[in-house]
Formats: structure tokens, C-alpha cells, sequence
């Protein structure tokens, strides 16, 4: 049986818990790098503001950053509904 994954928002392929010594920890999925991540309120309140570089996005808990990329199944949906 294989586990559950931690998190399933398009771009957390690879989300883990947060380490319990380091719960808002910039490796840790929020919003600053996965976008729309269905377990941000268990890292705090992370709400993703324009940053200061192109492209990058602010956190108020985890600060300024890049969106990973999305998974490819997400990729595809996102084609298909701009193609609707």
C-alpha cells in the first residue's frame, strides 16, 4: 500500500510536513512555491502578493519566491480549458 501523498495541489508533487522545529520553513509547501496549496493552513496563513522581481511572488510567512512549475497533469488541464 503506498502512502498517501501529503499534499495534492497542482504544483506539490514533492511537499512533505513541515519539520516540527521549523513549521514555516521556505522548503515547505504554502502558497509561495507550489500556488494554491490545499494544505496552507496548516503552515500558518500564506497569501501570495506581487514581489519585487519579475515573476516572483511575495509570502507573508515565507516570503519572496518563484511558483514551481505545475505537475504535467495539471499542465494539461490547464491547455484543455484554455483551449475550451
Amino acid at each position: 500500500m503506498t502512502a498517501e501523498p501529503y499534499c495534492t495541489g497542482d504544483r506539490c508533487a514533492d511537499c512533505e510536513p513541515p519539520d516540527p522545529g521549523d513549521v514555516y520553513g521556505e522548503d515547505d509547501c504554502c502558497e509561495a512555491s507550489c500556488g494554491c496549496c490545499p494544505r496552507v493552513d496548516a503552515h500558518g496563513h500564506c497569501f501570495l502578493y506581487p514581489g519585487s522581481e519579475e515573476d516572483s511572488h511575495y509570502c507573508d510567512q515565507h516570503g519572496e519566491g518563484w511558483l514551481n512549475d505545475l505537475s504535467p497533469q495539471a499542465e494539461r488541464r490547464y491547455q484543455i480549458l484554455r483551449n475550451a
